[in-house]
């Protein structure tokens, strides 16, 4: 925005007509003067109902993405929060470094020290490469993953076998679950138990569960997606209703990644990504709503002592958004306390 040049993270309050600019490197608050701050409230409450994502919201503040500009927003937004499409031009730049030329050199390079390396017996034979199907997607799972998903030591229910490593190749057979803490867990298929059934499985809960889950998912999909078939990953989120539904859709069915299907797959991973992002964003959200209170009494004390009293009313009159009450009475109080005489 021309009128806020002095960073990209803009916070507003379109209700009491403060705007701040937040540095991006202290990330102090700077109150804009008084005389700044119509034409730009009207824009970024435009920006934000028109174009802007919203991240997360707390009872106070709301934290939106509009391009290169972080928008804090004071007060409720009444937007509807949908992190996908962040995930879905993720899933898209894949696909397009894996289709690239760059990366095709690369896989080919690396097939051909592969080959002189079996031949002169440097090889370690940890690497799996289908040059007839996808060369340049092996290649970087192999470059990015390295080839175990977890290490630990878990015991089978049932031949109370253990398994020490998940190996990435194995992933399409792992089963999405549902602990009883309520968390996702992931069961990985005993190689051991024989006959071997959907129940017997090694069970990682909690966090690294989750850890270990999107890891298999990120090596599955890291060919990335077409943009028909993020949609309609997209969509099933949608229809489940919300990412924490479509997970716990996922778990009661009890099927393996490799039966769920590439674009249910798809969807699983924006679904955990995105619960994820929000944990972290939900913090970040609590701590700006710290910072707004505390700016927020500052600047109200700026607005009410060193700004002129009609100047003030005025800039109070023109706000894009009214102080909404059935009683009168409140909005003069609030007013008052603004330090307008008339509103």
């Amino acid at each position: 925005m021309a009128r806020m040049r002095r960073g990209n993270r803009i916070a507003f309050d379109p209700v009491r007509g403060r705007l701040w600019a937040i540095c991006s490197r202290c990330d102090r608050w700077n109150l804009a003067p008084i005389e700044e701050r119509e034409a730009a409230l009207y824009e970024l409450e435009r920006l934000a109902r028109d174009q802007a994502r919203p991240l997360v919201h707390t009872a106070n503040v709301a934290l939106l993405r509009a391009g290169p500009l972080t928008l804090v927003r004071v007060g409720e937004a009444g937007l509807a929060e949908q992190a996908w499409w962040r995930y879905g031009r993720e899933l898209r730049r894949r696909k397009e470094a894996i289709e690239s030329r760059r990366s095709k050199v690369a896989a080919y390079t690396f097939g051909a020290l592969q080959v002189i390396g079996d031949a002169v017996g440097f090889s370690d034979g940890e690497v799996t490469i289908d040059w007839q199907d996808t060369p340049v997607a092996d290649v970087v799972r192999w470059r990015r993953f390295g080839w175990a998903a977890w290490h630990g030591r878990e015991t089978c229910p049932y031949c109370r076998s253990t398994l020490r490593a998940l190996r990435y190749d194995l992933g399409w057979w792992v089963y999405p679950l549902r602990g009883a803490d309520g968390k996702i867990g992931v069961g990985v298929p005993c190689q051991r138990c024989d006959p071997w059934t959907p129940d017997k499985v090694y069970e990682l809960h909690g966090d690294v569960a989750e850890n270990v889950l999107r890891r298999l998912l990120a090596y599955q999909n890291v060919g990335g997606a077409s943009e028909r078939r993020i949609n309609d990953a997209a969509r099933a989120i949608e229809e489940a209703g919300s990412a924490g539904a479509f997970t716990q859709h996922v778990t009661a069915h009890r099927r393996s990644l490799w039966k769920m299907g590439s674009t249910a797959t798809i969807s699983l991973e924006i679904a955990l990504n995105e619960s994820v992002e929000k944990r972290q964003l939900q913090m970040e959200a609590q701590a700006l709503e710290f910072l707004w209170k505390r700016e927020e009494a500052i600047a109200r004390i700026i607005d009410r002592e060193l700004t002129p009293r009609g100047l003030l009313a005025a800039h109070l009159r023109r706000l894009p958004i009214k102080l909404r009450s059935e009683d009168p009475a409140i909005v003069r109080r609030w007013a008052r306390r603004e330090g307008a005489s008339a509103f």
